[in-house]
């Protein structure tokens, strides 16, 4: 299956889209030089003949296409994770969305990972939210304190404001972008449904957060 996909990728890419694309990634992945539009109807029948694969097949084959050089690869493993998976989440799947998180790391595989994948399974398994998230907190690792910001991204009025709170406030002492931008989308997210409260937060720990997780959280207010 793994040779089938990549060939598809290959015949379809474009080598003049190479280097802007990686160059726009920072260089961290290759690319076939495929753009999204594109790579997500060439994903299409690939993702509908792999609907019979069994749980087990379903994260082998993700994990052999996040292991290729290739993003694109690494944007259908996540796909391929959340259309196979989604309705059948387990205690255990957080071993292998970790995984995912911490290899090839970067905001737009994380972005997804943390609130479609991570926010599915604290969803199911909300008494494992706390000691997890004190673990990826305490980890020092961004990608998992990035992921313990966000994953309750979609919740709208079910954010566990308590928490997200808590959260922020031990994460928000650092000059890393990636956490205090992450702080500020939740913040700017949440405005959206609590926009008084959020603003009230944001008062009272003025001098704690950082002025880009300012900033981004009063959009959501001046919004409202």
């Amino acid at each position: 299956m793994l040779d089938i996909i990549q060939n598809q990728f290959s015949e379809n890419g474009n080598p003049a889209l190479v280097g802007p694309m990686k160059t726009y990634m920072k260089n961290k992945f290759e690319f076939y030089g495929i753009k999204s539009p594109a790579r997500r109807e060439i994903s299409k029948p690939i993702l509908k003949e792999c609907k019979a694969l069994s749980k087990k097949e379903t994260i082998d084959l993700a994990k052999e296409l996040w292991n290729q050089p290739q993003r694109e690869l690494h944007y259908l493993a996540l796909e391929l994770l959340l259309q196979n998976l989604k309705k059948d989440i387990s205690k255990e799947d957080l071993l292998w969305m970790e995984w995912f998180i911490l290899k090839n790391s970067w905001w737009d595989t994380v972005d997804f990972i943390a609130p479609k994948l991570v926010g599915l399974y604290f969803k199911k398994f909300p008494e494992a939210r706390r000691a997890k998230i004190k673990e990826w907190i305490q980890s020092e690792n961004i990608w998992l304190i990035r992921t313990s910001l966000i994953f309750q991204l979609k919740y709208k009025k079910d954010t566990d404001l308590n928490l997200m709170f808590e959260t922020i406030l031990q994460t928000c002492q650092t000059r890393e972008f990636f956490v205090n931008k992450a702080i500020g989308w939740m913040l700017r997210e949440n405005a959206k449904t609590n926009p008084a409260i959020i603003e009230q937060f944001i008062e009272e720990n003025e001098q704690r957060l950082s002025g880009l997780s300012k900033r981004e959280g009063l959009k959501g207010i001046s919004r409202n």
